[in-house]
């Protein structure tokens, strides 16, 4: 079987506008051709507070190990960036997904982060007053894209990733890189 390791760390996350912590909880979506043999494909970061150059640095290890009998359904990275206040409530501040590189070798990858904006007045001073934002209620539209289209979105911070892509046995299933 084909066998593909990603080790790596979820850096950081730069330009997102809350003054409170922020922590990021990740995925690895893919495909039913393939099987995670170690490693665990969820988690979540530390929660950190921004810098003067509005970066919070995480630094949190990723060592995940699939095998796969095709290369249908390629992993993906989904992220949901959170604040956490001083009292303890926490909401939404950025949804945002990216492919895995089909090539080995060491990758440094930018996720841009949306989150659903709102879309009259009343919203908008509750969550100036009270915190907190709008929340998905099917977060497959953030790795599918089904329906994507119908929201209003507003564009939010960046969360870069590092990793280092290590590929076996793909050549018996004919998938050349270079």
């Amino acid at each position: 079987m084909a066998e593909l390791h990603i080790l790596g760390q979820l850096h950081c996350a730069s330009n997102f506008q809350d003054k409170s912590s922020l922590f990021c909880r990740y995925s690895f979506q893919a495909g039913p051709n393939w099987t995670v043999i170690s490693g665990c494909p969820e988690g979540q970061t530390v929660s950190g507070k921004l810098d003067y150059e509005k970066t919070v640095i995480w630094a949190h290890p990723l060592d995940i190990h699939y095998v796969t009998k095709g290369v249908q359904g390629w992993p993906k990275l989904l992220v949901q960036v959170s604040c956490l206040d001083s009292i303890g409530r926490s909401w939404i501040v950025g949804y945002g997904c990216c492919n895995l590189p089909a090539v080995p070798g060491l990758h440094n990858i930018h996720v841009n982060c949306w989150v659903p904006s709102s879309t009259c007045i009343t919203d908008r001073i509750r969550q100036y007053f009270l915190g907190g934002s709008h929340q998905l209620i099917q977060s497959d539209i953030v790795n599918l894209g089904l329906n994507r289209f119908k929201l209003k979105t507003q564009s939010k911070g960046t969360v870069q990733l590092q990793v280092n892509l290590l590929l076996r046995n793909f050549s018996q299933f004919g998938v050349e890189y270079k």
